[in-house]
């Protein structure tokens, strides 16, 4: 595309901070375990050499309050301070991108948690508002509440639908809460809203019913933080039937807010997902069959159809070799195309992660970091002797420098 493509290009770092270890698990800190925490300048340097002019950034909470009331911002301070020095690169802070401080009791299902996490939101507003004007309230409601409350792989270690949507319901309301926090604070800061691009396909005709039914499950997030959740809507039933009481649905009707930019995160071998018969008889997780450019091109559209406002595509990727990577950026580009020339406002596209990130199961699986490394980076992350993760620039972030560079910086 030419120098005025219309949309932005960004990066992000994988973020999981998942910290308790009760049960016996190693903490999975993505910044600890890649080294981001020692080369964060190093990592942030070679985000702006690539051209992309913003970047998805967690922080984390877990650290950043150790007690509850108490902030340790000096890490944070010294990378905030360094966006402040490059305006060049906008950084969208994802203030939760999963795992809550170790002082939070039930962690998600504490009954004070969606004051807590705004708490903590409106904290790092007040501190750096003169930085930041774009955040994540939190990335990927629907993942989250599936491994901490559907698969109980994370804590508070629910399972179920009806642990689903516990879960869905406490997240949501800090949702609501952290953006009001802010808003008070940054009036014109723009919150993107990210959530996991989920399609579901029917196993065989018998279950086309239920697959629409998972089809609106999967907008239950964007929907139930506008207060569209009333009178016949497609999820009240079950919603009530998992949980969810009459009060809430009029705390979500009081409390409503505005979407900004709809953020979704699509990866073709994870975010189209089958509805068998065990996903309906026995509450079993739909599993992911292989999805394509197409496969995100409707989920885009079919998302600024529904909401009306811009899109950013706020994470993609593949797992994979290089020429597979490549492969999918190429797709990516095209789908971009696609949806611009149907006149869609297409906000941004995310290379996401940057770097190679450690796979989730390290958390529980006890192997070492060169048996659960995820290969999506633009850069490969290569252990040396010393225990060092050396970055090596590789062709795919090659092949997205060519396409990034030149474009006008938004």
């Amino acid at each position: 595309m030419s120098a005025s493509a219309p949309w932005i290009w960004a990066v992000g770092f994988e973020n999981t901070f998942i910290a308790q270890t009760a049960r016996g698990e190693r903490v999975l800190d993505e910044y600890e375990i890649t080294q981001h925490y020692r080369f964060w300048r190093e990592d942030l340097e070679r985000v702006r050499q690539t051209g992309a002019t913003m970047i998805r950034y967690g922080i984390p909470w877990y650290k950043v309050e150790p007690e509850s009331g108490v902030y340790d911002w000096e890490w944070t301070d010294e990378v905030m301070a360094y966006f402040a020095e490059h305006r060049d690169l906008k950084p969208i802070i994802d203030l939760m991108h999963y795992g809550t401080p170790l002082w939070m009791d039930r962690e998600f299902m504490n009954a004070a948690y969606p004051e807590y996490v705004a708490r903590y939101a409106t904290a790092f507003a007040q501190r750096y508002s003169s930085i930041v004007a774009y955040y994540t309230p939190l990335n990927e409601p629907f993942i989250n509440s599936e491994w901490c409350g559907w698969s109980g792989t994370w804590p508070p270690y629910l399972k179920g639908h009806d642990g689903f949507v516990s879960i869905m319901n406490q997240l949501c309301k800090g949702i609501i809460r952290t953006v009001t926090g802010i808003r008070e604070i940054q009036p014109d800061s723009t919150m993107i809203h990210v959530e996991a691009a989920k399609k579901f396909v029917a196993a065989d005709e018998s279950l086309i019913e239920e697959t629409k039914l998972w089809n609106e499950i999967r907008y239950v997030m964007w929907e139930l933080v506008q207060g569209n959740v009333e009178g016949d809507h497609p999820l009240r039933n079950w919603l009530i039937r998992n949980g969810v009481s009459e009060a809430d649905l009029s705390w979500y009707l009081e409390h409503a807010i505005e979407l900004d930019v709809v953020g979704i995160n699509f990866y073709p071998q994870f975010s189209v997902n089958a509805i068998d018969k065990e996903v309906v008889r026995q509450q079993k997780i739909p599993q992911p069959v292989h999805g394509g450019k197409q496969d995100l091109v409707e989920i885009v559209r079919d998302i600024n159809g529904k909401y009306g406002k811009p899109v950013f595509i706020t994470e993609t990727s593949y797992w994979g070799s290089e020429e597979e990577r490549i492969a999918w950026l190429e797709d990516v580009i095209d789908a971009g195309r696609q949806l611009t020339s149907e006149g869609i406002e297409l906000a941004g596209i995310t290379w996401f992660p940057f770097l190679d990130m450690v796979d989730w199961p390290y958390r529980t699986n006890g192997l070492p970091f060169r048996d659960n490394v995820a290969t999506f980076g633009l850069y490969t992350l290569e252990e040396q002797p010393d225990g060092t993760l050396a970055r090596r620039k590789n062709a795919v972030c090659d092949r997205f420098e060519q396409e990034v560079q030149g474009r006008s910086k938004i």
